[in-house]
This record gives C-alpha cells, structure tokens and sequence, in this order.
C-alpha cells in the first residue's frame, strides 16, 4: 500500500514539475508584449519619433496592460526565469 501511495506522489510531482516547467502562453505573450513596448518606447525618446509611433505606443501599452495583469505583481526572478523560457 505504501509502494502504491508513494508511486502516486512521485507522480503528481512529476506531472506537477512538468507543467511548470513549460512557460505559459499568456505569460510569454506578455513578455512578448513588453518587449514591444520598449522598442517603441526607445523610439519615442529618440529624435525621430512621429505621431504614429506616440499611437503604437499607447495602443501596445493599453493590450500589454490587458494581457499582463497577472504578472505585475511577480517578482523579478520570476520574470527573469520566464523570459529564458519563452521563445524570443
């Protein structure tokens, strides 16, 4: 019986450590996301800007706001971990 339960545990923690290790969708869409919104900040704050990148930006700002709530409160290291794990 506690072969059985002890086969189960390692198990879950198998799948468990599994599923964690694959970087979620949304998670890198963000990161996606944030990294967008950087390049055209970096745009903004050059000499070039036009009113269109000011536009681009408040609009990848706005969808990177929707799709990245839940990682705002992340700490720094989590964030790290997840931009080696998404595909850049």
């Amino acid at each position: 019986m506690s072969l059985i339960k002890l086969s189960i545990s390692f198990l879950a923690s198998a799948a468990l450590l599994s599923a964690c290790s694959q970087p979620d969708q949304a998670q890198c869409a963000c990161l996606k996301q944030a990294q967008k919104v950087n390049h055209l900040s970096e745009v903004i704050w050059s000499a070039t800007a036009t009113h269109q990148d000011t536009i681009l930006l408040k609009q990848a700002l706005e969808k990177k706001e929707s799709i990245c709530k839940e990682l705002v409160q992340s700490a720094p290291d989590v964030l790290q971990q997840l931009k080696e794990a998404c595909p850049q």
